[in-house]
């Protein structure tokens, strides 16, 4: 898991990002996308089907790239 989280505390806003991957029950890899308000329950999420490790490596870099682009900062890797 890796999760990101981004503080204005100009507006009070607290913003929180989460990517977790794992098996489905057909034993495909499926990256999960998490997104919302720190102190309130996942408003959105996204599954995605992943081909390989290769891919997933190249996914959480780009993801990693946006959120840091977007002023989130990285909080926990798990």
């Amino acid at each position: 898991m890796l999760y990101w989280e981004k503080h204005d505390h100009d507006n009070n806003r607290h913003n929180w990002y989460a990517v977790t991957f794992d098996h489905d029950l057909l034993g495909d890899l499926v990256l999960t996308r998490s997104w919302g308000s720190l102190g309130r329950r996942s408003r959105q999420h996204r599954k995605q089907p992943i081909g390989s490790a290769d891919e997933l490596r190249a996914w959480l870099q780009i993801i990693g790239a946006e959120r840091e682009a977007h002023g989130y900062a990285v909080a926990a890797v798990g």
